[in-house]
């Protein structure tokens, strides 16, 4: 099994600085770096994959001063936290969030893998991703069959005005995929891997047998 990072600090203190606007204002590009381009480029070039080669990736792309920056920064309105667990939160934040999601994802396409056999399952790279939010692509004799959004079970009851919006612009971008390549489907999971598994094994055949 990879690693994985663990939330280190209490629930109710986690949750209640990731409700912060004021903390999450500097967890944008501009502070800590494009993490989900730089975990992709790490996984493209290095050879070693550890979690400890990509934290050795993330400080010399980015550089570990600058989660000080942001630790230092988030304290001065925050001095009701300790400034160790600020960092600790950061990094958690910055490091851990981006390597656990990335894992889960090339766990859920390994698990998927299983069941197709006969055909190719590949991570997209950051551009397509970040452009049509689709995590993977289903590919036969060099043809895109079928676009991949994988997600946590949780995503499904997302229901704020907040997350409703951010849903939709999902959905445009899956949207604009679906025009320009392929149709697309979304893989939930949880901590057992992927919910409703036959269910949606059932789903990818058929969409797949409709867009030969």
């Amino acid at each position: 099994m990879p690693y994985k990072y663990k939330q280190p600090l209490n629930d109710e203190l986690y949750r209640k600085l990731n409700k912060d606007k004021s903390v999450n204002h500097f967890f944008q590009t501009k502070y800590v770096g494009k993490c989900m381009k730089l975990i992709s480029d790490f996984h493209k070039h290095y050879e070693s994959k550890t979690h400890k080669d990509w934290e050795h990736s993330y400080r010399c792309s980015v550089g570990y001063k600058q989660l000080s920056y942001v630790s230092q920064r988030i304290h001065l309105k925050n001095q009701w936290v300790s400034l160790e667990e600020v960092k600790q939160y950061v990094f958690y934040r910055v490091i851990g969030q981006t390597w656990n999601g990335y894992q889960q994802e090339l766990r859920i396409i390994d698990e998927l893998k299983e069941e197709f056999t006969n055909i190719d399952i590949v991570k997209t790279d950051f551009e397509k991703d970040h452009t049509y939010c689709i995590d993977a692509e289903i590919i036969k004799h060099d043809y895109i069959m079928l676009g991949i959004q994988i997600k946590p079970i949780s995503y499904k009851i997302m229901n704020t005005a907040y997350q409703n919006r951010a849903k939709a612009n999902h959905k445009e971008k899956n949207d604009n995929y679906a025009r320009k390549y392929a149709p697309y489907v979304y893989v939930y999971y949880d901590d057992n891997g992927i919910v409703d598994k036959q269910e949606t094994i059932n789903k990818i055949n058929t969409i797949m047998h409709l867009n030969i």
